[in-house]
Parts: structure tokens; C-alpha cells; sequence
């Protein structure tokens, strides 16, 4: 695994803010954000991640153009839209839903990636380590949060999103102390090795952050009704991705050889 350069941040942050506002301004406007859009997102993320960790185990050749970041955010969103067009067009003329026809899509082409990343597999345990730690460690902030009647962490959306990190940060300190797995960016090295070498510093700093980041969203939301529905609702979206990502990567990555 290399490591990421500050021109590979400078890229994905203009790549990110660049399709925020295409998503926002031409997409959300035209399509509903709820249930049936998560339904044909899944597959697709499934899709990506597994790409992703087709490179890790040497059977894809590294490319930033569309199997490591950015390029494979970008290969994922697209197959997405095309899936959702195909689907609004299919519902036009069989009456079914349209994400039946963009989820099915995107579990054909899931298959056959899983199939492939399956083969690699070699100590599926790992896998339970930190899916078990993170859960711990959620459930200790629903009770702190019912305790001190904190509403907006008792919300099953928020401890989504708030799980989808805790589960990146445990992966990350598991891997890492354990596994003898390297560190790719370059805020997490600096922390690492200044907290002695020692990865469980990515534990609470990705909780508080991630517990910051929705505190002050849900602020943002709430001080104005008024305030765009679909882009609160992406935001969210984007939170549970930018987590459940790296999250089950770094979970699945010890475990495949």
C-alpha cells in the first residue's frame, strides 16, 4: 500500500466539492433521497470497496484513474447514475419501482467481484474483531447519550454514521497493532507515531470527531426549518459512506491474503 501524497488531497478535495454541487444542483432535485435511492445505492458501495480490495491483494493493477481513490469514488458514482437512468426508464415501461432494476444491476456486477475478492479469503475471523469492538463501543455512547438525554445520538441514522467510523478507527488500531498493516494518509501516520507507534489513537479521535461533525449538522439543520431537506439528507449520506468505506476495508483487509 503506498501513501497518499498532499496533491492526491488537493485532487479528491476538488473532485469532492465539484460532484457535491453537480449532485446537489441537477440530481437531488430530480429524484427523491429515502429508502428506495439506499436500496440501489447498496450494491454499488459493495462494488467500490471490493474493487478497492481487489488492488490490495495484487489482483488488479494499482490505477488512481478508477480502482484506488479518487478514481474509483468517481467509477462508482458513475455506475450509479447509469443504473438509476436504466431503472427510471425500465419503471416507465413495466410499472416496478425503480431502484429493483438499479439494485439488480448492481448485484450482477457485484457477483462476480465478490466471487473473485472470495478466493482470497483466508482468516475470515478477523473480520469479527472490530465489527464486535466498534459495536462495544457504540453502545456505550447510546447509553452515555440516553444518560445524558442527548437526543440526536439516540437517532438510528446517527449511530449508523457513527458506527461506520467507529468501525474504520477499530479496524485501523487492529490492523495496524496486530496484523503489521501500514497506514496510507498522512494526518493518521502523524497521530500514530506520535501516540508512540500506537494505532488505538485513531479510536477516539475518529469518535469525537465523527460525534462533532453530526452535533454541529444536526445544529445547522435544526436552527432552520427552512434549510434544504435534500442536501441535509446527502450530507448524511455522505458522513455514513466516507465511514462504512475505509470501515469495511480495513475490516475485510486481514483477513484476505
Amino acid at each position: 500500500m503506498g501513501v497518499y501524497s498532499p496533491e492526491d488531497y488537493v485532487l479528491c478535495i476538488v473532485i469532492l466539492l465539484a460532484s457535491i454541487w453537480l449532485l446537489v444542483k441537477y440530481f437531488f432535485p430530480r429524484i427523491k433521497l429515502d429508502k428506495g435511492l439506499i436500496y440501489a445505492l447498496i450494491p454499488y458501495m459493495f462494488v467500490g470497496i471490493f474493487i478497492r480490495l481487489l488492488v490490495d491483494v495484487r489482483a488488479l493493477e494499482r490505477s488512481h484513474w478508477w480502482n484506488i481513490t479518487p478514481g474509483v469514488y468517481i467509477l462508482t458514482a458513475v455506475l450509479v447514475l447509469v443504473s438509476i437512468a436504466i431503472g427510471f426508464c425500465s419503471s416507465h415501461f413495466f410499472r416496478i419501482p425503480y431502484w429493483y432494476v438499479s439494485s439488480g444491476l448492481g448485484i450482477l456486477i457485484l457477483l462476480p467481484i465478490a466471487y473473485t475478492l472470495s478466493q482470497h479469503l483466508h482468516d475470515p475471523e478477523r473480520i469479527l474483531y472490530p465489527v464486535i469492538m466498534a459495536s462495544g463501543i457504540l453502545y456505550l455512547v447510546h447509553l452515555v447519550s440516553r444518560h445524558l438525554r442527548v437526543e440526536i445520538f439516540q437517532n438510528r441514522v446517527n449511530l449508523a454514521i457513527v458506527f461506520s467510523h467507529l468501525l474504520d478507527g477499530c479496524a485501523t488500531f487492529i490492523a495496524y497493532n496486530y496484523y503489521g498493516f501500514g497506514e496510507e494518509h498522512l494526518l493518521p501516520i502523524y497521530l500514530i507515531e506520535t501516540a508512540g507507534n500506537n494505532a488505538f489513537i485513531m479510536v477516539p479521535v475518529k469518535l469525537a470527531l465523527i460525534l462533532v461533525v453530526i452535533y454541529y449538522t444536526e445544529k445547522w439543520y435544526q436552527e432552520d426549518r427552512k434549510k434544504d431537506e435534500a442536501l441535509y439528507r446527502f450530507m448524511k449520506l455522505l458522513l455514513f459512506v466516507l465511514g462504512f468505506g475505509p470501515g469495511l476495508r480495513d475490516t475485510l483487509l486481514p483477513s484476505l491474503v
